[in-house]
């Protein structure tokens, strides 16, 4: 377990935050408080200063670190000239058990006796800026701020009451026989669902959608085991979908889904084309005792803060795929279409490469304010889904100068892919032959 640290800055009844970068690798996009990992040898930072003395020195050294970096603040400066009123230790939050690299997060609130110009680092922080703590909150209700569950309840508490010193407890370890639910945008309920998808990933986003009192559906439940499904079920306990929607037919989208619907005893939602690939796969007896309703390009499914949340085809990885968007476009949930980190597989038989770069180029025209992936968490801006059309159109350039310079089948594969594990040459192969089928090269490998 590492550690990192972030300064909550007040002065009066106004907060400073910060918007990740876009393209940052943690939390792209998120609307934050400024700081970073602690490092071996921060404690030579720390000031000597009767503010700074009671709290462990690596910690200080780390906050006045990152706050230069950051902001161009010198954070030990100011306390020596009288510009820091107090300093607290708001609280202590544990990234949740799904992420891979867990930190102990140390916030430190300051209060401040002026405003100072902060000078921001434009390759961390996107945006920043100082706001009155109700309006910081109302950034965060009215849907317009990823935040993750302490920064929320930050905002939240010191929107209530600017004096507040500290939280306790700052963030609450799940139960063991639940799936933690956590809410980075107000009003859409995220749950990373343990499922048998492919690697890296190890989960399956199950999104609970639609406003208090309106219909409110769950997306690809896909539980790893039975045991996974009950700890699904004690979650949802209190917060009881009216359906189940299934956003295309590959197995870690609805794996054991139909178990769940029969227990709750409500419908699933999906295309023709997801029905019918389900059943050819499972069997016509697999929706058994349940009702499918389908659904279809800008069909209006539910209400997400008072927006109609609207049904969009995604054709591409799969041809009977969907996403769901608010009519605003404050998110997209875009189910496979992209991935971080790795490559999204376009199988042949269901998908498409030349579709698949339409709808990536779609969505990117739509200017969605977030993306949420089925695997991995929200990201802020498009940068993730113009991330992955720039890869995959230098992917099919090197692709296609390969096949004029001879190379066939494994040899081709070799030379895109060296080094790569040989669980993921399959998928690999499948990718390289749906370029080739785009480029029109469909004899370059073995059908």
């Amino acid at each position: 377990m590492r550690n990192a640290v972030a300064a909550i800055f007040t002065h009066d009844k106004e907060i400073f935050s910060i918007t990740r970068q876009m393209y940052l690798k943690a939390f792209p996009g998120y609307t934050a408080f400024p700081g970073g990992k602690v490092d071996e040898g921060d404690e030579a930072f720390a000031p000597d200063h009767p503010l700074m003395r009671d709290f462990p020195s690596v910690e200080i050294g780390a906050l006045v670190r990152e706050v230069q970096e950051e902001l161009g603040f010198d954070l030990a400066a100011a306390c020596a000239k009288g510009l820091v009123k107090q300093v607290t230790k708001f609280g202590t939050a544990v990234t949740p058990a799904i992420q891979a690299i867990r930190f102990n997060a140390h916030f430190y609130k300051i209060e401040l006796t002026i405003k100072p110009e902060f000078v921001p680092d434009k390759g961390e922080i996107f945006d920043c800026a100082w706001a009155l703590s109700t309006a910081f909150w109302e950034k965060y209700t009215g849907g317009e701020a990823l935040m993750v569950k302490p920064t929320m309840l930050t905002a939240q508490r010191l929107a209530a009451d600017i004096s507040l010193s500290s939280i306790h407890p700052f963030n609450e370890e799940p139960e063991n026989s639940t799936i933690p639910m956590l809410e980075h945008l107000c009003g859409l309920y995220h749950l990373a669902v343990p499922s048998n998808t492919l690697p890296l990933a190890v989960t399956t986003n199950s999104l609970l959608i639609g406003d208090k009192g309106a219909f409110r559906f769950l997306t690809d439940p896909s539980p790893a085991s039975e045991e996974v499904l009950q700890r699904l079920i004690n979650t949802l306990k209190g917060n009881l979908p009216d359906a189940i929607l299934l956003t295309h037919h590959h197995p870690d989208h609805h794996e054991h889904a139909p178990q769940l619907a029969r227990h709750l005893n409500v419908p699933i939602l999906c295309t023709i084309i997801t029905e019918r690939r389900i059943k050819q796969r499972w069997g016509n007896d697999y929706f058994e005792n349940i009702e499918i309703r389908h659904i279809k390009q800008d069909q209006v499914l539910t209400k997400w803060l008072g927006h109609d949340v609207i049904c969009h085809e995604l054709p591409g990885h799969d041809d009977g795929m969907v996403g769901i968007a608010p009519e605003n476009m404050a998110w997209f949930y875009v189910a496979d279409l992209v991935e971080a980190g790795t490559t999204v597989v376009i199988p042949e038989g269901e998908g498409d490469m030349a579709v698949y770069f339409a709808s990536l180029e779609r969505v990117i025209d739509m200017k969605p304010r977030v993306i949420i992936p089925s695997h991995g968490l929200p990201s802020g801006g498009t940068h993730l889904i113009e991330k992955t059309l720039k890869h995959r159109q230098r992917r099919e350039q090197q692709i296609g100068d390969a096949y004029e310079r001879g190379l066939r089948d494994s040899e081709l594969t070799a030379a895109l892919y060296p080094g790569l594990k040989p669980i993921l040459i399959p998928y690999a192969e499948q990718n390289i032959r749906q370029h080739l089928r785009k480029l029109g090269h469909l004899e370059a490998f073995s059908e």
